[in-house]
């Protein structure tokens, strides 16, 4: 059994009884984007008048997906709906979850899980 001692907020250090063994475990292990990466985001979220739900709460909807950093500078390079009749526009959340920036792609983007690797309950 192993004896739990927290350092920190995210830091934790387990210890064994037995021999000693003290190993850091950090609980943040996503990468976060850049701070250019979030002036990119929140440039092409103003373009897009995603003004609603803010810049943290839209960019971490981004970075549930695994190549969000490709898609940051997809985002910012291009315009989506533009010179279309607002009421047609999706909100920006909906254009995140279902990777609507694909719907604009020259060539179509087949990729299969998006969200990487996921637990398959059915073989456990």
């Amino acid at each position: 059994m192993w004896h739990l001692q927290r350092t920190g907020v995210t830091d934790m250090k387990y210890t064994c009884p037995c021999c000693g063994h003290t190993e850091e475990i950090t609980t943040d292990k996503k990468v976060k984007p850049t701070q250019d990466e979030r002036e990119m985001f929140e440039t092409f979220r103003l373009k897009y008048r995603g003004k609603k739900r803010g810049l943290d709460t839209e960019l971490n909807n981004l970075l549930k997906h695994k190549d969000w950093k490709k898609v940051i500078q997809e985002l910012y390079d291009n315009s989506y709906y533009k010179g279309e009749d607002v009421r047609y526009i999706p909100h920006l959340q909906t254009f995140i979850n279902q990777r609507r920036w694909e719907m604009f792609a020259d060539e179509p983007v087949k990729q299969s899980n998006p969200y990487g690797q996921q637990h398959d309950w059915r073989k456990s």
